[in-house]
């Protein structure tokens, strides 16, 4: 396995489970705790909206008429998809562990 792809895997795995500790996580927020740039934050978010690992709602807040008021504020979601990957993750990490793989 090249270290590169294990590295991205590495990082998808990290920005699903802060997502599913934090429901809900706002853009800032994740992009913190990540600990990504803000480009490579970005794309990685577009790669899992876009293999359907995460979801994002967008909110912001009204006044009594219903008009939106303030900034709006995106919100990260993991999908059922998403919870599955961390759950294969964990078999094939486990496995790797179990067999030595891990040790260079």
């Amino acid at each position: 396995m090249k270290r590169q792809n294990r590295e991205t895997l590495q990082v998808i795995k990290d920005i699903l489970g802060i997502i599913l500790l934090n429901r809900n996580i706002t853009t800032t927020k994740l992009t913190q705790k990540a600990n990504l740039s803000p480009n490579m934050f970005n794309e990685y978010i577009s790669f899992l909206i876009k293999k359907e690992l995460i979801s994002i709602i967008i909110t912001s807040k009204k006044n009594l008429n219903g008009k939106s008021i303030g900034p709006e504020h995106k919100h990260h979601n993991l999908t059922e998809l998403g919870r599955q990957y961390l759950e294969d993750y964990k078999s094939i990490d486990n496995f790797i562990e179990k067999y030595g793989m891990n040790e260079e």
